[in-house]
């Protein structure tokens, strides 16, 4: 367990000075010490404001585990292992020796290991300051693990940058789990809330909010604090009595968000055995149907089409309070690129978008009709729809989509030496997209057409980044010959993906990668696949000698999944969920 315990730790901690019992925990310090810690003994060795690890049950009784921790001198940090039980007398002795949970404690996995008899294997806690009277991470016991996790999920829906408001009960020990669990750039708490400007915040994480002046108009109020691209975490209680100031359920909720947000998701939050004190979880739940457990925990989104005549407000989260315009990259000036750029967090971004795909259908559907023909809100909506009929298989819908995309490539609009480069970005997707479409419907010569057109795009009007699709195009290009025997025309398509890594991997990258203090974090990443993608080209070519003895074995030697892998995760999620779906009901699958 000591490579295990020793990752769990430098993920809470990160790499750091800790105090540990060298020979009992001799293999346990070597492993942390190849994660980049600094090992010190337990004992006179302790480092300053560093951390300790100790073990339960104690060597020599709970007097002497009492004593340990009171000679951790100014470490703030403790690691506690513990075997199975005694969890009401480890938290007495520990919360009571003047330590609280640390605030990244606690993940939705461990949740469910933690019960009223028994604390997960490593727990993790902080010195509470001098004088500190104790909040919630400071209570112990299975009550405290309900609150907690209500944080730990709505801090799991804050997407990087964001600047978040944590408002209702505890929000001070909230706004510090959200600020260790999440990426959020800004997190502030409901007793500044009065010095907050209209449409400022990224996201509202409101846990238990005091709702004295009416549920209603506190989502109003949290509305008007948004962004027209911002979030709404929500975990309310039902109400349990007549006129209690509180929803009387999921339908009377729902019917209040929905005339003011998109719903994403909800969730229930209940137990897992028979045991009232036994393990719990959250757990995502469908929209529709009501709730059975006492409280609603729900993710909305700010409606983005609010945001259409708003675009002069509208600045990168990740950016706010950078008045240097020069500081954004070509590849996120989604001010400029869009006429409603606020659409493109929640219905573009790859991990922030809408994650109900029904929600984000059909407000893709609505922009492609209601936008501004050859804008790249059109090609990004376009593209987006698309992908949910490929992802559904509906090839009912794929004819009149590939006529549209046909019209939004061609049109004079988005052609030329002056098309925006966001603009060409959509063409060279949606021209691949077009391709998956065909061979979706069996229309192989017409796939083979776009997929050329993908191929033979301007990629670098935009970013070397999007050379995916270029490089993805021509692979899939490729694989038709293949299938049709055209051994000569699928090495020429190979070839060509092969040159077009090469060529996006020679352009020079520091003005797509930004600020170098603060570079985009995708940019080398993307990169690095079109590279790997490049590869499987150049792997095809050499390994095409063995179509002939026997196409298996050749295929089998390409990584296809490097061609569109968030395609497929997608496509595989689906599948595994429609086996749970089928094996859940008894029915063949």
């Amino acid at each position: 367990m000591s490579i295990h315990d020793a990752s769990a730790i430098v993920s809470r901690l990160g790499p750091c000075r800790i105090a540990l019992d060298l020979a009992a925990h001799g293999r346990l310090a070597q492993e942390l010490a190849l994660l980049g810690c600094e090992i010190h003994a337990l004992g006179a060795d302790a480092p300053d404001a560093g951390s300790a690890y100790l073990e339960w049950p104690p060597a020599g009784g709970e007097t002497a585990f009492a004593e340990r921790l009171r000679s951790l001198g100014s470490a703030g940090r403790l690691v506690l292992r513990t075997a199975a039980g005694n969890r009401s007398r480890i938290e007495g002795i520990v919360l009571g020796a003047g330590w609280s949970r640390h605030p990244g404690d606690m993940t939705l996995p461990d949740y469910a290991q933690r019960t009223g008899h028994t604390l997960p294997a490593l727990s993790f806690y902080e010195r509470r300051a001098s004088g500190e009277d104790g909040g919630l991470l400071s209570r112990p016991g299975i009550d405290a693990d309900d609150t907690i996790a209500r944080f730990v999920l709505a801090a799991d829906q804050v997407r990087g940058g964001d600047t978040v408001l944590v408002d209702g009960a505890d929000a001070a020990d909230g706004a510090r789990i959200v600020a260790a669990l999440s990426q959020a750039a800004h997190v502030l708490t409901g007793s500044e809330c009065a010095a907050i400007a209209p449409h400022s915040l990224d996201s509202v994480v409101a846990v238990q909010p005091d709702t004295a002046a009416g549920w209603e108009a506190l989502l109003d109020r949290y509305l008007n604090l948004l962004k027209f691209d911002g979030r709404l975490i929500l975990a309310i209680r039902r109400a349990a009595a007549p006129h209690e100031p509180l929803p009387e359920g999921w339908p009377e909720l729902s019917a209040a968000l929905s005339s003011r947000f998109l719903i994403e998701m909800r969730h229930e939050q209940g137990l897992l055995t028979q045991d009232p004190l036994g393990p719990r979880a959250i757990m995502p739940v469908p929209l529709g149907g009501n709730s059975t457990g006492p409280w609603l925990l729900v993710l909305a989104s700010a409606n983005p089409l609010a945001g259409a005549g708003h675009r002069d407000a509208y600045r990168p989260a990740a950016l706010d309070g950078d008045a240097s315009d020069a500081a954004i990259p070509v590849l996120t000036d989604f001010g400029n690129a869009y006429d409603n750029p606020w659409l493109y967090r929640p219905m573009v971004q790859m991990g922030e978008r809408l994650r109900n795909d029904e929600t984000l259908a059909r407000l893709a559907e609505h922009v492609v009709s209601n936008t501004r023909p050859g804008s790249a809100d059109q090609g990004a909506a376009l593209t987006v729809y698309g992908y949910r009929v490929l992802e559904t298989r509906a090839g009912s819908q794929a004819g009149p989509l590939i006529d549209a995309i046909a019209s939004y490539v061609e049109a004079p609009e988005t052609n030329g030496p002056e098309v925006p480069p966001h603009v060409a970005r959509w063409k060279i997707s949606l021209a691949f997209l077009a391709g998956r479409l065909c061979e979706l419907i069996g229309d192989r010569g017409a796939a083979r057409r776009w997929y050329r057109t993908a191929a033979d795009a301007d990629w670098a009007r935009f970013s070397p980044i999007l050379a995916t699709k270029a490089v993805g195009a021509a692979f899939y290009e490729a694989r038709l010959d293949i299938a049709e025997g055209e051994l000569e025309a699928a090495r020429e398509a190979l070839q060509r993906g092969l040159a077009i890594a090469l060529a996006a991997a020679a352009c020079p990258h520091a003005e797509h990668m930004g600020d170098p203090a603060r570079p985009l974090p995708f940019y080398l990443t993307e990169l690095a696949e079109v590279i790997d993608m490049g590869s499987q080209c150049a792997n095809a070519l050499a390994k095409l000698p063995l179509l002939e003895r026997d196409p298996g074995l050749f295929w089998r030697q390409v990584d296809v999944r490097r061609f569109g892998l968030a395609t497929w995760n997608t496509d595989l999620q689906r599948e595994n969920q429609q086996l749970q779906a089928a094996l859940a009901g008894g029915q063949p699958c």
